[in-house]
């Protein structure tokens, strides 16, 4: 369904059965896009945007931007919310990735949720609920549920940390050319290979999380995990 809303097409049942790999989907992607004459590299184009972004917002020089250069070492935290939008607004493209907790934080609430949930079916399970082993579990699954909701309203304001899919100059680069639709300088509705392999690879890491693992040729269920 992503696809399908990304590219504006159907990708009827018997089709998406086939498809083992990333490239498969490209491929089929392909198949039912306008396809867009572009010259040159629209990675390298969205890169050379990015940087005079950079540098117009951060006062930063040509040296300091490159494609590997994380972007935590290049804007303070206290400014990163600001920049992205102000990114946005200025290459003309949607909304960026939002910022996401810290890592130590998310794991943190997580252990903590888990560990309030056990703590309360061991308590229920002491005061007479041992018989009923399912209240015993609906209840730890209510307290880890509520504290897991209290936490995330309560830590919004932490969320300081540019998301995997852009951390990086490079990975935000290549973020561009997915979600550009004017990079290749086309008319809207029509796509370039690069784009659309792009695309697809945000798509697949956004649903199964497979980050590094992501390849083309890699097998969706046998290296991705989608089973």
């Amino acid at each position: 369904m992503e696809v399908e809303q990304a590219f504006d097409l159907r990708l009827e049942d018997a089709e998406v059965a086939k498809l083992a790999t990333p490239r498969d989907l490209i491929d089929l992607v392909m198949s039912k896009v306008a396809e867009a004459d572009a010259a040159g590299c629209l990675t390298q184009r969205a890169f050379n945007l990015l940087r005079a972004a950079l540098m117009r917002q951060l006062t930063l020089n040509r040296r300091d931007i490159a494609p590997r250069i994380r972007l935590a070492d290049l804007v303070p935290k206290a400014q990163r919310k600001a920049l992205l939008d102000c990114l946005a607004g200025e290459l003309e493209c949607p909304a960026l990735p939002r910022l996401v907790r810290p890592k130590w934080l998310v794991n943190l609430l997580t252990v903590t949720c888990v560990v309030l949930g056990i703590a309360a079916a061991v308590f229920s399970f002491r005061h007479g609920l041992w018989q009923h082993r399912g209240a015993v579990f609906l209840i730890a699954l209510v307290t880890a549920a509520g504290i897991g909701f209290l936490a995330n309203a309560s830590t919004r304001g932490c969320c300081t940390e540019f998301p995997p899919s852009i951390a990086s100059v490079g990975e935000l680069s290549r973020w561009l050319v997915g979600h550009k639709t004017d990079l290749a300088g086309a008319a809207p509705g029509k796509w370039t290979r690069e784009q659309v392999a792009a695309r697809i690879r945000d798509i697949t890491i956004e649903q199964t999380g497979c980050g590094q693992a992501y390849r083309e040729d890699a097998s969706f269920v046998q290296d991705l995990g989608m089973g």
